[in-house]
């Protein structure tokens, strides 16, 4: 049965003020990762460096502009020796090309992999497909020499450190459904998807929502999920962007739902104390 009774420590997980959001393109519309590139990008009508993440290297030019998809893409780079792909690839606007780092673009190149594993990569029948992913990332980490690894979204914990941890944990992410149709979820780790439900089964976590006062079972793992993503990073709910939280877990809600999410636990101890267990902490004491 969960512990309800909360602790000071996991009381200050839901006070706090506002913080400012880091960028994520660090070039801003100079460079985009190639996977990424649509009818929209800003690198259609410039000359376009497709660069090595590694090292810089350009190895293909664009001298018209990228294209308003890159379906294919397949070059090597001499100096790293590796073949790069249109998910391992940066276009990079020809008159920046001198300015890129090649830091910047591993930094990029692992963010965009983190965001396609954790937002849930399903096939046409709406199953996982996580580890053929998991797979080709792993590989061209490899070759690249990166120390890169899959990581739970939300407890940051590696699947090294998960397998590690406990056999019951396991390596791998599942696939929590927000939506089936349209299919929409993210990828967790087995012990952060049971914690977020409550350690329940879905049919019951809908009944105490209602009983609760709120909308769906989505709303109470919603809730769990940021004060753990609080629990983890040090930052109570209060001071983490709900937009930073709707983008980094695919949430259906919008960011203005979330807010009132966070703020009905704020404004109600009673409510909160039944959110607040030892269970949010499961597993990441050793990364607070």
């Amino acid at each position: 049965m969960t512990q309800t009774t909360p602790t000071a420590a996991l009381d200050g997980l839901v006070d706090g003020t506002t913080l400012t959001r880091s960028t994520e393109q660090p070039y801003g519309d100079r460079a985009q990762v190639l996977s990424q590139a649509d009818e929209q990008s800003p690198l259609l009508d410039v000359p376009v460096a497709i660069c090595c993440p590694n090292c810089s290297e350009a190895v293909t030019l664009y001298e018209r502009g990228l294209p308003g998809v890159v379906p294919y893409f397949d070059a090597a780079c001499t100096q790293c020796d590796v073949d790069l792909r249109t998910w391992c690839a940066v276009g990079v606007d020809a008159a920046y090309l001198q300015i890129v780092e090649p830091a910047t673009l591993t930094a990029m190149i692992q963010h965009f992999w983190d965001d396609w594993l954790w937002s849930g990569i399903t096939n046409s029948k709406g199953e996982p497909r996580t580890d053929e992913y998991t797979e080709r990332f792993a590989t061209k980490t490899a070759a690249f020499g990166w120390d890169w690894e899959v990581t739970c979204p939300l407890c940051r914990r590696t699947r090294t450190d998960l397998e590690r941890d406990s056999a019951l944990v396991g390596g791998n992410l599942d696939y929590h459904h927000w939506s089936h149709d349209p299919d929409q979820g993210v990828c967790l780790c087995r012990e952060c998807h049971n914690i977020i439900g409550f350690d329940t089964y879905d049919t019951e976590l809908e009944e105490r929502a209602a009983a609760w006062g709120f909308d769906s079972r989505h709303d109470l793992q919603v809730i769990r999920l940021a004060l753990r993503d609080a629990a983890v990073t040090g930052r109570p709910v209060g001071t983490r962007p709900a937009t930073a939280l709707v983008d980094r877990y695919n949430l259906l809600q919008s960011p203005d739902h979330v807010r009132q999410l966070l703020g009905s636990i704020s404004n109600d101890r009673t409510l909160r104390e039944r959110f607040l267990d030892k269970r949010l902490v499961a597993g990441i004491e050793a990364n607070c």
